[in-house]
């Protein structure tokens, strides 16, 4: 009797890629610098400051507001920063529209589901528990302690064996070059969709399929689920 495969398992980025919260972390980065008059920061160009978790935004920040601190003030204000984002994490934040329905069609499929986020964890767990999508999956892995972050692989593998999969047959969906250069060190396919918030022109970056939509997410992720890594790889090698 031949032995039955491993379920896929396909790991999400979670901002830019599952939600779209870029509006409350520019909210909270103004809560923090209204002491140095800064002004409103406008979450279209916020966009661009994204990527790195809330601690390379932070600093990206304060470059693109020529705002130079001395060391301990930049320490306090980060803090408050955090903190403000902290309370208030999903006011504005919203799931991009088809994600949870095709959550939901994943895993009535049998693949396992995970998050992996150069985000706080805690954070990152807040903002999905309240936009109630957290139980749609197995696990959540973002930032903590000396954890490194995305692009280093290690908090992807991490994702894929918390979740109970395989790298072998694990998937990685982004939208950034952190994403897919995660991917490529981890040896796992990746998509990189195109309406999240990377700094330059996803099909610039490298990697092995592109979406411009949830829906075209949807039948490339489909695709690897029912074909495995080639698949999605000659595809990409045609495009």
């Amino acid at each position: 009797m031949s032995k039955r495969p491993h379920p896929p398992t396909i790991v999400f980025d979670l901002d830019g890629t599952l939600v779209d919260t870029v509006a409350d972390i520019a909210s909270a980065l103004d809560i923090a610098l209204a002491s140095y008059g800064c002004g409103a920061t406008d979450p279209e160009d916020a966009k661009s400051l994204m990527g790195e978790g809330l601690s390379g935004f932070f600093w990206r920040a304060l470059v693109a507001k020529r705002l130079s601190l001395p060391a301990d003030a930049a320490a306090v204000t980060f803090k408050r920063f955090v903190g403000a984002y902290r309370q208030a994490p999903v006011r504005r934040s919203r799931a991009y529209p088809g994600i949870e329905d095709l959550l939901e069609d994943l895993r009535e499929q049998g693949a396992h589901t995970a998050v992996c986020t150069n985000k706080v964890e805690d954070i990152s767990l807040a903002i999905l528990e309240q936009l109630h999508i957290l139980d749609l999956f197995d696990a959540v892995v973002g930032h903590r302690g000396d954890r490194p972050k995305k692009p280093d692989p290690l908090t992807l593998l991490e994702a894929i064996a918390f979740a109970g999969g395989v790298r072998e047959r694990a998937l990685m969906v982004g939208d950034t070059g952190a994403d897919s250069s995660a991917a490529i060190a981890a040896g796992i396919p990746a998509i990189l969709v195109s309406y999240g918030y990377s700094p330059v022109q996803v099909r610039a970056l490298s990697t092995d399929v592109h979406v411009d939509s949830v829906a075209e997410l949807r039948g490339e992720i489909l695709r690897f689920m029912a074909f495995g890594d080639r698949r999605i790889r000659s595809r990409a090698s045609r495009r």
